[in-house]
């Protein structure tokens, strides 16, 4: 953890001591006092939970209506250690404000897996692709449209090449 995400849990600690102090010292009733701790302890975990996405942690939805694929990885299903299986993806939001990548976490399917892996292998060719979840998939499927949108520069150089000379 960074210093300065654990400064701001520290922090949130601190408080959170001080608002349940100030609950405790109080001369509300018992009930009410138990309703306002667990209301701090609630806030506390939503607080600690939202910090994985600081962290890196991949999103496990709101994936963009348009993005670039950088990256990905595909982690199969495991029935002995009772692992669901999860496609990864590294990916950069074409329509937000930061260019910056981040990474996704999809459910595993196995279409999905032949389409990333297929993608994978064209993009170590040299193309680049750019992707949208398919419309009209259902709630617990995620369905993706890669489209290819440049060849690599050494094959424009290759092709120009033979058609000059």
């Amino acid at each position: 953890m960074t210093a300065s995400l654990l400064a701001l849990a520290m922090a949130y600690v601190f408080l959170l001591f001080l608002v349940l102090l100030a609950i405790f010292r109080s001369e509300i009733g018992p009930g009410l006092k138990l309703m306002l701790a667990s209301l701090c302890l609630g806030f506390y975990l939503w607080h600690y939970n939202s910090l994985h996405d600081y962290l890196g942690w991949p999103a496990a939805n709101g994936i963009p209506e348009n993005f670039e694929l950088i990256s990905s990885i595909v982690v199969e299903p495991n029935l002995k250690s009772d692992d669901a299986g999860a496609v990864y993806l590294w990916i950069r939001d074409l329509d937000g404000e930061q260019p910056v990548p981040r990474s996704f976490r999809l459910p595993y399917q196995k279409l999905l897996h032949q389409q990333v892996d297929d993608t994978m292998r064209r993009q170590q060719q040299g193309e680049r692709f750019v992707g949208k979840p398919r419309a009209g998939g259902s709630a617990n499927t995620t369905e993706i449209e890669f489209e290819s949108i440049q060849r690599d520069i050494k094959s424009l150089k290759s092709s120009a090449e033979q058609e000059g000379g």
